[in-house]
């Protein structure tokens, strides 16, 4: 049975397109530009049709770290210096619950999460997928 992060790595890959850019986003992080995870309509429509298991994701990571999700999403770049804002708890938990999200920072950071985290495990793990396509 495939984990998690197997799953979505392959959402991940068919989304940028060419796996080789994995490298440089486990190197830079998400916000470098990468097709796919650019524009906002692109990391919401991502997010939200990778939820299930990008909240999956969440819950194991941050289980790992002893700590819970809402904590550990509010440490996330573009939130670690002034926290979640009232809005994006709301959007948070929503996002979290099931419920319907609106195109936002949050839809945006899950869809830079799964990114990243596949990309560090793909080159960790898995680095015969950074081949080009």
């Amino acid at each position: 049975m495939k984990t998690t992060i197997e799953k979505l790595t392959a959402k991940v890959i068919d989304q940028i397109g060419d796996a080789s850019y994995l490298t440089d986003v486990a190197n830079h992080g998400a916000n470098g530009g990468f097709t796919g995870f650019t524009y906002w309509s692109d990391t919401h429509k991502f997010a939200m049709a990778n939820r299930k298991l990008i909240v999956e994701l969440l819950e194991e990571t941050a289980s790992d770290m002893g700590e819970d999700v809402v904590k550990m999403v509010s440490s996330f770049g573009v939130f670690r210096n002034s926290g979640l804002d009232n809005e994006d708890r709301k959007e948070l938990y929503k996002y979290l619950g099931g419920a319907r999200c609106k195109q936002s920072t949050v839809t945006n950071v899950m869809a830079w999460f799964a990114l990243e985290e596949v990309a560090r495990y793909v080159v960790d793990n898995r680095p015969e997928l950074l081949q080009s396509n």
